[in-house]
This record gives C-alpha cells, structure tokens and sequence, in this order.
C-alpha cells in the first residue's frame, strides 16, 4: 500500500504539472487564420485591400505573398497588432494589410496560406473592364496614361504623360512614378493642373510627364502610375469640422513597348537623340594669340532626350607645340517643355610655345538621329591661328640696366689758389673714379657662370636617375598590362574599360579622356574597331559577338610600337650619352 501511494502521488504530480503547461502551450499557437478582401468583384484600375488575420502568438511577423505576383502589381504590407481580453482570456490578433492592383481583366484565385500549422481558405476575385463594376457612373475618380511613341531605340527618351481625374474634393493624395525594367525614370516640368468636362461631369485634372529612358532593348510593358489617397464621404456622422474618408486607389492602364537594340552598322559611341549640337566660346580672339599666354576655350555638347551620364569625353585637338591644361568636365540634366536635355561644359587652357601659324583640330561627336534614322556628325570646325611674338609694350616692360651715376667730386676748398689747383684737384679726382658700371656687369657675369655649372651638375644628377625612373614606368605599365589581358580574356567588359584607361595613360605619359580619342592620336584604327565593337557587346542582344582575342592581338601591336618608340626618342634627345 505504502509504494502504491507513492505512485499514485508522482502521477498526480505529473497530471498537474501537464495541466500548468498546456494553456502556455496553446498560446504559443495560432488558433485561427483568415485572409479577406474589402470588395469584390472589382474594376481593372481598381486596388483590393488584402487583409490576413491571425489569432494567437506568432513565430514571425514575415509572410510570403509570392503566388500573388503573377496576377497582381502588390504595394508595401502593413503590419499590426491587438490584444484583447475578455473572461481574463486574453487573445492576440496580428493583421497585415496590402494593396492588390489587378494585372488584367478575368477571374483570379487567392491561394490558401499557412502559418504554424493553420491554413486559410482560398477565394476567387473577379476583375472587370472599367465601366461594367458595380460603381456608379461616371466615376469620381479615375487615372490615364499615354506615352508620345510605342517603338524607341535603346536609351531613347520616351515621354510618358498621366492624368488623374478627380470629381470630388480628395484630403491627401500621391501620385506614384510608372514602372519599367531595366529604364531610367523622371519626372520633367511642373504639374498642370486645369478642368475638364467629361460625359457632362466636371473634373479637376493633375497632369504629370515623365521621361523614361530604357537601357535594354527587347518587349516590356510599362506599370502605370499609381493614385493613393483619401476622399471625402457624403456621410452625415461626421463631427463638427471633422469629415469621414474613405480610402482611393486608382491606376493607369499599362502600356507596351518594343525598344530596338543598337543598329548593326553604328560603330561609334551611342548616342541617340533628335537634337545634338556643339559649341565653343573662347577667352579672346583665337586668330591671333600671343606666345607664352594662356587663353581658355570652352567646349560645350547639348543632347535632347538624354541624361548626362549617356555623353561621351569631349576634347580639342592641339598642334604638338601648344600645351593644354583641361579642368574637370562639369555635366547637368534640365528639363524643357517635357524633353531632358543633357550638357557637358569642357574647359581648356592653351599655351603656345612657338611663333608661327598653326591649326586647331576639328572636334567631332557622331549621334544617331533617331528621327532619319541615320548618323549624323556635331562638329566644330577647324581653325588657323597665329601665335605672335610679345609686342613691344611688353617688351617696354623689361628694365634696362641704366649706369650708376658718377661719384660726386671732391670739393676745393675756399682758400684754393689759382686755377692751376682747380685743375689739379679735378684731374685726380677723375683717376681715382671707381666704375661701378662695368663692376656691375662683371658681378652679372659671374653669377651666370655658377647658374650655368649648376644647371650642368643637376642635368647630369637627372640623367644619372633617368634609367631608374624608366625602369618604374615600364614596371608600372607591364604590371597594368597583364591585368589589362586578364580582363580582356575574361570578357568583362566595365573592368577593361577601366583598366584601359590606366593602362594607356600610363603607357603614354598622359591623362586620357576619351579611349577612342587616344587610339586616333595614336593612328590605331584596328583599335578603334575592336574597342567600338566591345562597347557594342555591353548594349541590348549584342552580347556575344565580341571577339576578346582581336582586341587583344591589336592592343598587342599598339604597345610594342608605342614603348619602341617611347625608347628610340629617349636615346635621340639625351643631353649625355652613356658611357
């Protein structure tokens, strides 16, 4: 009996025990999913309210609405929660909340979710063409969009234009941008904002324009712009000046378009537009400067319907005998009349270092007009300049050595006598004269000959340390070639455009703006095709057509010719030879 005792004893214990966990095990658990809309059926530029509420304590606030995104364009979720307690049997109640726009017109399924084991029940949504819902007509609130064409090339601008519509008095509201993959998205110029009358109903409507500016080319579709915002009701429960809202949610049709890749025989830096011209502006008159002074000269590339980012490197191009100082390119973007126009501004110092009659380069941007459908060239020309000697005024300028003035003679004193003693004391007044003219130019002379001899030791300290400095430079060049070959096997393209910048600015002993520009400087046309038909690759269905080992065999042969010559140069005009 004693040990049946103690056995009934523990199971009591243990029946106990189970009973204090069970009711914090069971609050730990949802007892009840639900998952409902605020209306249905629905019209097609309609948003439905999704609302999933679960009862009891949740393992995580995040849920997955990915099987909705087939058939609806989805807004954030929102996410609350409330306690509730009646009977000192408290339940908490977590809802999350989101915004479902209908991509088309049919009947679509919310599919059944899960969460700790329990599971809602799926539903069907009908959505319905604009004008067969259940809404009254005309409606109070609708959005429209249309765009200027349908059909663009690559990174051509097009212009997209939304209205809202509204025939009641909204409290708050936002306009959501349009959408599309892969495209560069602004907005350009101020809203308009006027009436208008539609199937007798007056309308207060909100204009928007948009740029977008694909960067692929293919088929897409365009999400239209999005209206959210709270409407005033004709309910009478409201309080003194507090009106009752209701929410709005209204979107634009989307629209479809077909963007065209880069035409197969463009072989130039891709910039398609309508409009693109070049300008320059000079400090002074370029017919005639003077030798040694500096005169800047502004260069400055206008493009519609492009941002600045989509402008190429713009330079002048300079006899040997003229050094350049280029400032850093300033870029914009502006919008007018609905159209960005992009800018670049290039400013250069040039400093003749010869007399005579030179020629300034013409400069040249080719652009796709997408208008004719043709490349066209923005140019400005080419054009003579005399660099002249400094005037005489400025020679004026110059102080000339002018002679010491003589040293006062001695004077005679008054009780000199006779003119004989005049005479005497005059003559030895002029032997002893000091010349202090011809002891200056001999101080001059001297200190040219101690400028001289150190200007000899310090050319041949420089010439001493040439060759280890000619030694850093090829170090540093062959270093950034091999990278230059890794990256080009590679095919990756963004890293060899920016290695080829290094590279050449390294191999050639200066700033390289413009790829292209420098391979012309350096008459290698065969890298000029290669480099163009790489950058081509990087643009819409072009990819694979790139031929990495070209580019690397012409690369190749510009190097061995460009450090020969870097080499045979040095020898020529060393001031001392080896020994």
């Amino acid at each position: 009996m004693k040990h049946n005792s103690v056995w009934y004893l523990c199971l009591v214990v243990m029946l106990f025990s189970l009973a204090l966990m069970t009711p914090y095990e069971a609050a730990a658990k949802i007892t009840d999913l639900r998952v409902s809309v605020d209306k249905n059926p629905i019209m097609i530029d309609e948003a439905v309210q999704l609302i999933i509420s679960a009862e009891g304590e949740i393992t995580s606030k995040q849920i997955d609405l990915s099987a909705l995104e087939k058939d609806f364009r989805m807004s954030s979720t929102s996410i609350s929660q409330s306690t509730r307690s009646i009977n000192f049997n408290t339940t908490k109640t977590t809802t999350w909340v989101t915004q479902l726009f209908p991509k088309k017109v049919g009947k679509f399924t919310i599919p059944s979710f899960e969460m700790d084991g329990q599971k809602s029940q799926a539903f069907n949504i009908i959505v319905t063409p604009v004008g067969n819902g259940q809404g009254a007509t005309p409606r109070d609130f609708y959005v429209t969009a249309n765009v200027d064409m349908k059909e663009v090339y690559l990174q051509q601008q097009i212009k997209y234009t939304t209205k809202l519509h509204l025939a009641k008095d909204i409290q708050r509201g936002s306009l959501q941008a349009p959408e599309l993959e892969n495209a560069i998205v602004k907005q350009v110029g101020e809203d308009k904002e006027y009436e208008d009358f539609q199937n007798g109903v007056r309308y207060r409507v909100i204009e928007r324009t948009y740029a977008i500016i694909p960067q692929a080319s293919g088929e897409y579709e365009i999400s239209g712009t999005v209206f959210s915002g709270e409407a005033v009701t004709d309910s009478r429960q409201s309080f003194g000046f507090i009106s009752r809202t209701k929410p709005i949610n209204r979107v634009a049709p989307n629209i479809k378009i077909n963007v065209l890749p880069i035409p197969n025989n463009y072989q130039d830096h891709w910039l398609p537009s309508e409009f693109v011209q070049l300008n320059e502006e000079w400090q002074q008159d370029p017919s005639s400067i003077v030798l040694g002074q500096p005169i800047t000269r502004t260069i400055t590339l206008t493009a519609a319907g492009l941002v600045e980012e989509q402008l190429p490197e713009i330079a002048g191009l300079y006899p040997p005998d003229f050094k350049t100082y280029p400032d850093q390119a300033t870029t914009s973007t502006v919008d007018k009349g609905a159209v960005l126009f992009a800018q670049k501004i290039q400013s250069e110092a040039i400093i003749p270092n010869k007399v005579g009659t030179f020629v300034v380069g013409e400069v040249v941007v080719p652009w796709f007009n997408v208008v004719t459908k043709q490349t066209e060239y923005a140019k400005l020309p080419a054009r003579s300049v005399e660099v002249l000697p400094p005037s005489e005024d400025a020679a004026s300028n110059i102080e000339v050595i002018s002679p010491v003035n003589q040293k006062p003679s001695t004077q005679i004193e008054e009780n000199s006598q006779g003119n004989n003693n005049l005479n005497l004391v005059n003559t030895n007044s002029d032997k002893f004269q000091i010349d202090w003219l011809h002891i200056s130019l001999f101080v001059l002379w001297l200190l040219s000959l101690l400028i001289f001899g150190f200007m000899i030791v310090t050319n041949k300290r420089s010439n001493n340390d040439q060759p280890n400095n000619a030694n850093v430079h090829d170090s540093d060049e062959a270093e950034l070639w091999n990278t230059l070959r890794k990256t080009i096997q590679m095919k990756n393209i963004e890293q060899t455009n920016q290695t080829l910048h290094e590279w050449l600015t390294v191999l050639i002993g200066q700033d390289v703006n413009s790829v292209n520009q420098c391979f012309t400087q350096l008459n290698a046309e065969v890298c000029v095709l290669e480099y163009n038909k790489m950058m081509k690759s990087a643009y819409g269905n072009q990819a694979g057509t790139w031929e990495s080992t070209a580019l690397l065999t012409a690369l190749s042969n510009l190097r061995e010719q460009t450090i020969q010559q870097r080499h045979e140069n040095q020898d020529k005009f060393r001031l001392y030879p080896k020994t």
